[in-house]
């Protein structure tokens, strides 16, 4: 993350949470009028207006994250709105996505052909879960969808975005038998994940994306710039640009969560501007109608949530 432009803590650190209202981790307003309030005192104040037409109150939906994984985090597992309220931990699911900005590292993803919930039990006895899980390579570009449920793992070395359903309720499975930061093995969740994986999950992988296309609201004398979807699931959409010149967008009912991956440049809406930079992530409120952006030289990547209700 520091190659990437961020002062970093001491210790260990293995994600920022660059969009959060959740209590473990919570964004504040950088700049302007109201400059220091929390995500989650704005989402109170503003509600729909904040996040979009159909918003019914309570956290704002989304988190988005940097994850740099110098060591491989443990196989774990999410649970769906369901699981989540009948075994008690919350009352959001977490269903994510993975786009990843530089090759190197190993996903697993979901169980292999043929492994249920038997022959999981016994890889976990017989200290075998690597085998019985679907292993890839990460690349740059590469996009992953876990939905709810989907048994997983970063491997060492992976950098990547993610965007996800607001929830930190993670059940880990299997910790590669070994010895946490204070010398002891990390507490497991053997039951809870056994509940909540799903052994009849298909299609593991990355994403098949949309193909690009040209982009809508080019600026007179503007070059524009082009577009793909890489996700549209139940509760977000997840897109990538690329912007040269300047582009207006019409929000469509609810707010935009956009990341800048590279390039420079500003991004505006009626009410005003903030400097569009590398790595940095803003949240474009609903009641905002538009919002532009301008790059002056070359071309901008950014990468654009919108939450579903």
């Amino acid at each position: 993350m520091e190659t990437l432009g961020r002062t970093l803590p001491e210790g260990p650190i293995g994600e920022a949470w660059e969009l959060a209202d959740h209590p473990r981790g919570m964004s504040v307003v950088g700049e302007g009028c109201l400059a220091g309030l929390t995500l989650r005192e704005l989402v109170d104040r503003a509600g729909a207006a904040l996040v979009g037409a159909g918003f019914r109150g309570g956290e704002f939906p989304l988190m988005v994250k940097l994850i740099d994984a110098r060591l491989r985090l443990s196989v774990q597992v999410h649970p769906d709105e369901a699981l989540a309220r009948a075994l008690g931990v919350g009352q959001h699911g977490k269903s994510e996505c993975w786009v990843f900005l530089a090759d190197g590292g190993e996903i697993c993803q979901g169980t292999r052909p043929g492994i249920g919930r038997a022959e999981f039990e016994r890889a976990l006895v017989e200290h075998r879960v690597p085998e019985a899980l679907n292993r890839f390579e990460a690349r740059k570009g590469d996009v992953f969808f876990l939905p709810a449920r989907t048994v997983h793992a970063l491997g060492e070395g992976c950098l990547l975005y993610e965007v996800q359903q607001t929830s930190d309720v993670t059940f880990r499975v299997y910790d590669w038998d070994r010895l946490g930061l204070d010398g002891k093995p990390r507490p497991l969740h053997v039951a809870e994940s056994m509940a909540t994986i799903d052994f009849e999950r298909t299609g593991f992988g990355p994403q098949v994306t949309a193909p690009w296309r040209p982009m809508q609201g080019a600026v007179a004398g503007g070059a524009g710039g082009e577009e793909r979807g890489l996700v549209d699931c139940p509760h977000f959409t997840l897109r990538e640009q690329r912007v040269r010149g300047a582009v207006v967008q019409t929000l469509e009912s609810t707010c935009a969560v956009v990341t800048c991956l590279t390039g420079q440049g500003t991004l505006s809406t009626p009410a005003g501007q903030v400097a569009l930079l590398p790595m940095q992530t803003m949240l474009v409120p609903a009641d905002a109608g538009s919002w532009r952006v301008d790059v002056p030289s070359s071309s901008a990547d950014l990468l654009v949530a919108t939450p579903k209700f």
